[in-house]
This record gives C-alpha cells, sequence and structure tokens, in this order.
C-alpha cells in the first residue's frame, strides 16, 4: 500500500471509528503490531481469566503469545463464556460500524455475543469493507477458501479458490449450494448497535493481518 492509499485509508478509518462508538462499542486504531501489544497490555491485566476465538490474526500480531504467558489462558470452548477477556478477530468490519462474523461451530460468536465480561475484536485493515454486501463477499472470496485450506478442510473453495456462490444474494446470503460436511460458514453474525455498551472493544491495526 502506496502514501497515496494509506492517506486516503485515514479517513475511512475514522469514520467507521466513529461509527464503531456510536453503535456502543469501544473502538480504537493502532499503527503496528508494537503498538496494538501495548495497547493490549493496558486493557488486560496479568492473571485475568482469558480465551479465544480461532484467529490467525491473534497469532501472527503475537497477542496469542501474551495471553498464553502472562494470563490465565483456557482453550477450552465451554469455559470461555465465563472468562474476563474473550479475544477474536473478525471476517468484516463496515464503514457504518457493524461487525460480521462467520463460524463453523459457532463457539466463536456465541461468547462474542454473551458470557464473557469483556470482548476484544482485532483485525487488520484488511478486514474493513464498505457495507455488509462487501462483507458477504469478502468471506466468500477472500477468508472462507484459505481458512478451509488452513484447517485441511475437503471444501470446494478450497478447489475453486472462492466460494461455490461467491456473489452477494439477498435472498440467501450464505454459501447456497455447498453441502460439505466441512464447510466453516454455517453461522453468520452481524453485531450492529449493541444493547451492553463498551462490552465489546474493536481494535483496527494499520497493517494486514489474518484472513
Amino acid at each position: 500500500m502506496d502514501a497515496n492509499q494509506r492517506k486516503a485509508l485515514k479517513g475511512i478509518i475514522k469514520e467507521t471509528l466513529k461509527n464503531l462508538e456510536e453503535n456502543g462499542f469501544e473502538a480504537a486504531f493502532v499503527n503496528d503490531r508494537s503498538e496494538l501489544l501495548t495497547l493490549i497490555k493496558t486493557l488486560i491485566p496479568e492473571g485475568a481469566t482469558t480465551s479465544t476465538g480461532g484467529s490467525e490474526t491473534l497469532a501472527e500480531t503475537g497477542v496469542m503469545d501474551f495471553l498464553k504467558e502472562c494470563t490465565a489462558y483456557t482453550p477450552d470452548r465451554n469455559k470461555a463464556f465465563s472468562v474476563q477477556y474473550y479475544l477474536a478477530s473478525t471476517n468484516a468490519i463496515t464503514l457504518h460500524g457493524e461487525l460480521y462474523e462467520v463460524d463453523g461451530r459457532g463457539n466463536r460468536v456465541a461468547a462474542m455475543l454473551f458470557g464473557p465480561e469483556k470482548v476484544i475484536v482485532i483485525a487488520g485493515i484488511n478486514k474493513l469493507v464498505l457495507d455488509l454486501r462487501e462483507a458477504v463477499e469478502r468471506v466468500k472470496t477472500k477468508a472462507a477458501p484459505p481458512n478451509c485450506l488452513r484447517l485441511e478442510k475437503d471444501t470446494p473453495c478450497t478447489k475453486l479458490g472462492h466460494c461455490v456462490s461467491p456473489y452477494f444474494d439477498e435472498r440467501h446470503l450464505s454459501a447456497l449450494g455447498c453441502t460439505s460436511d466441512g464447510r466453516i460458514c454455517s453461522n453468520a453474525v452481524i453485531f450492529s448497535r449493541q444493547m451492553v455498551k463498551k462490552r465489546i472493544t474493536v481494535i483496527i491495526v494499520g497493517e494486514e493481518y489474518g484472513y
């Protein structure tokens, strides 16, 4: 990304953060991995109980290492509902201040929705989209195929490089035509205006991370 692209992106990030806050999220921007880790260490006390949803972003940024080394981290999906801090990434953040989350078993979105005292969502600038239409298509073309390959799933998208229904369809947002038992896009949730204000903190990182 060149200097002009980054300059143009600043306006999008500013508006996205404003809209996230208006929707009841806490929202912050950090420039890079180093700033992210500094912020995370101020948000999560050492020894706090933590858990996570599956996320390449958390691994790539070093957040996962911090949680395992400095907090009472549990990988147990059931115990995740009672931790103090639950961390995950997102499939997409819209300009309107919404999170679009797609999950296979549903444990990640379930914990984000209810249970943990605090949820922290970390996303690179590659997760920013204009609207829900772009969010849906981003999952179908950029997120699901590499994630299925990472998880060694035998799905059509691992062979095609995109979903069998890669485009937005207001009649059917999901993977219409995919009957694979290994599909990871079984459950989709839109986080819009929040009833419990500031329970979810969204941190946008000025670098690309995850799928």
